[in-house]
């Protein structure tokens, strides 16, 4: 049977987070995962490894890493306590809404398909399935598993704009590790005490290919983000307290339309070489407002 690592670095900061982390905690602790590597910062950090001790005990090794370095600094950190086939790095505004017990069978099909990746939230109703749907797949009973190389993504992205990697997955520990160890700070795109810089967007083909396993049902939902989806988040749809509201984003017919008007006035081989031209200017803008404010 594969084996399962639950890693966390994550920043709690207020009795809201606090709360959330529980309820997200609460909602798989049940699942089968032989440790969990956990690393807790903020205001709220040794009551959270606290809480941890109490219902985890020997399956937990915490950590209280907080280095001027940053996130990725820190994470390495962490590495040598990993050991598992595969890892799930939790995210604690995201809320689990199936038996635990699912996992098992999800990680025994990444294992037999010889997968890199599942995403395990950002349902929205099945969208994943459609962006991926013209590719050939392995098929199971809860799960289908296919290669995703930097052409089908050429292809793909023609009419659909996707995220390559989301910190809501689970990992083949050699991806992980690869992640955490070679992910490039030059250029990067958020402050470098944050996890976001873990992510792989579209414009990231040099992480391809990359074998993924695609859930066939909803595993987990994010507590208050829509996602520029209207009605996803788990508050939208009445199944969360709102004790905290989360800013109104633009919604995503909205941002499409606006794409396609532009996309329609200019051809594609101007249209193409000049976002990548703009997606690299503002990179490098941002870096450097990064870089000027000591993130």
């Amino acid at each position: 049977m594969p084996t399962l690592t639950i890693f966390a670095n994550f920043y709690i900061n207020s009795d809201e987070r606090y709360l959330r982390m529980v309820d997200s905690f609460n909602s798989f602790k049940d699942i089968s995962a032989e440790k969990w590597v956990v690393n807790a910062r903020g205001i709220h950090a040794k009551k959270t490894i606290s809480f941890l001790q109490e219902h985890l005990g020997e399956k937990l090794i915490s950590f209280s890493l907080e280095s001027k370095q940053g996130w990725f600094h820190d994470t390495k950190q962490m590495l040598s306590s990993i050991n598992s086939d595969f890892v799930l790095f939790w995210l604690e505004d995201h809320i689990n809404t199936v038996d635990p017990k699912i996992y098992s069978e999800l990680i025994h099909d990444m294992k037999k398909d010889d997968s890199d990746y599942l995403e395990y939230s950002w349902w929205h109703s099945g969208e994943i399935l459609i962006h991926y749907q013209s590719l050939p797949k392995i098929e199971n009973e809860i799960s289908a598993t296919f290669t995703l190389t930097k052409k089908d993504l050429f292809e793909i992205e023609k009419n659909y704009s996707i995220f390559i990697i989301s910190m809501a997955g689970v990992f083949s520990l050699a991806l992980f590790k690869k992640i955490i160890l070679e992910t490039k700070l030059f250029l990067r795109q958020y402050p470098k005490q944050t996890p976001f810089n873990f992510e792989k967007g579209g414009g990231c083909k040099n992480w391809l290919p990359i074998t993924i396993t695609l859930p066939k049902q909803e595993l987990f939902a994010n507590i208050d983000d829509d996602h520029s989806d209207p009605g996803y988040s788990l508050q939208s749809r009445g199944l969360y307290s709102i004790r905290e509201k989360r800013e109104p984003t633009m919604q995503r017919a909205q941002k499409n339309q606006t794409i396609q008007k532009i996309k329609a006035l200019i051809p594609d081989f101007i249209y193409k070489p000049l976002i990548r031209m703009i997606i690299l200017f503002n990179s490098f803008k941002k870096y450097l407002n990064l870089v000027r404010q000591g993130k």
